[in-house]
């Protein structure tokens, strides 16, 4: 048992100074200037949004307050069957800004396409700015984000930048989650050397065709890790960032929002293999859940090697709460999120091939056809 601890105290090394390494190097954008550039580009806004009522008035809102001049918002209802819609209608009738705003309404998704993906592309179409940023009905701006975000992908002369929001408000077991799963997708990110984040993909226009646009991810549920993949495969220049004070957003509200949420990506994110699946839960399972069962029931020795293993989750914990603003004592929450994500994605694979796809906001998807992208 001994043995067995030092291999996973070694291997958590090993992930720790990756994760850190690695998140010392995201910039925070919000601390480079917002005027450092005298010609700005024209940026269109492309925002997907199918029964958004909750939040498609407040989050467009933010996008006409922005400071930025050279803009166009174009927000795309996809087939939505709630109030989406005549929010949209009020808003661009009341917002003094209201002509920098489209409203495009789609009520057929042709065979081929994932819904958001077809929304998206929908809105490329009938763009006209240099730079593109492609994000969701429920994320909400503070008035210098896009002043801040595009001096930032000038200035460093970069492709594409993608940010990972703040997030707000939920449950205590969710914020310990999502604590959790940032800390996993941050590396995540780092080991497969490309990024994308739905809240916040920000693209020249140009790259974004010589990719292939939205057509060539049109079934990934994973549209937005795919198209940074393609960036980045591509030989263009790739930035993921921190988007604090800048880019918000309330991810789910409890746990049981989470389970529902990440049934359509997570066995996409395993490229729907079954040995990916099963791989993976067992790492999580040997790292975030047996060092806190071996601290109360193995020899001695490996008690000390188990403690260590857990101090360093301590340490990821207390530098990811000073970058997200959550608690450090999250890392006492390891082993039950670690848990929760074991059963996320099992419940993610199993739903998937036992429905022969998947069913997203009313419509299904059959998991032959998203094999192919």
């Amino acid at each position: 048992m001994t043995a067995f601890a030092l291999l996973i105290f070694i291997g958590g090394c090993v992930i720790s100074l990756q994760w850190y390494i690695g998140i010392r190097r995201l910039p925070v954008i919000s601390n480079y200037p917002s005027d450092c550039l005298r010609d700005l580009p024209s940026v269109t806004v492309i925002v997907a949004a199918r029964d958004e009522e909750k939040n498609i008035y407040d989050s467009v809102y933010t996008l006409l307050n922005q400071t930025y001049c050279h803009l166009e918002i174009i927000v795309v209802n996809d087939r939505s069957t709630d109030h989406t819609l005549s929010l949209l209608n009020k808003l661009k009738a009341s917002h003094i800004n209201h002509d920098k705003l489209k409203i495009i309404t789609i009520s057929h998704l042709p065979a081929g396409w994932l819904g958001k993906n077809h929304a998206l592309y929908q809105g490329f179409l009938q763009s006209k700015g240099e730079i593109l940023l492609f994000t969701d009905g429920d994320i909400f701006f503070t008035k210098e984000t896009l002043k801040r975000t595009v001096n930032y992908l000038i200035s460093y002369n970069l492709d594409h930048l993608t940010l990972i929001p703040e997030n707000k408000g939920g449950t205590l077991p969710y914020r310990a989650f999502h604590s959790y799963w940032s800390i996993i997708g941050i590396w995540n990110f780092i080991q497969l050397n490309h990024a994308g984040v739905g809240a916040f993909n920000m693209i020249r226009a140009s790259v974004y065709r010589k990719i292939g646009t939205h057509e060539s991810v049109a079934l990934s549920p994973d549209d937005d890790l795919k198209l940074g993949k393609l960036v980045v495969s591509k030989g263009f220049r790739q930035q993921l960032g921190l988007g604090k004070y800048l880019v918000s957003v309330q991810w789910y509200q409890n746990i049981p929002e989470v389970i529902h949420g990440l049934e359509k990506n997570l066995f996409a994110f395993m490229r729907y293999r079954v040995l990916y699946v099963v791989l993976f839960s067992i790492v999580i399972f040997l790292f975030h859940v047996i060092p806190f069962i071996g601290l109360f029931t193995a020899s001695f020795f490996a008690q000390l090697t188990f403690a260590a293993v857990i101090s360093l989750y301590a340490l990821m914990f207390t530098i990811n709460a000073r970058i997200f603003n959550d608690s450090s004592w999250f890392f006492l929450w390891v082993p039950i999120n670690a848990f929760i994500f074991i059963f996320c994605l099992c419940r993610s694979a199993y739903k998937t091939i036992r429905n022969g796809g998947i069913t997203w906001r009313g419509t299904r998807y059959p998991l032959k056809d998203s094999r192919k992208k």
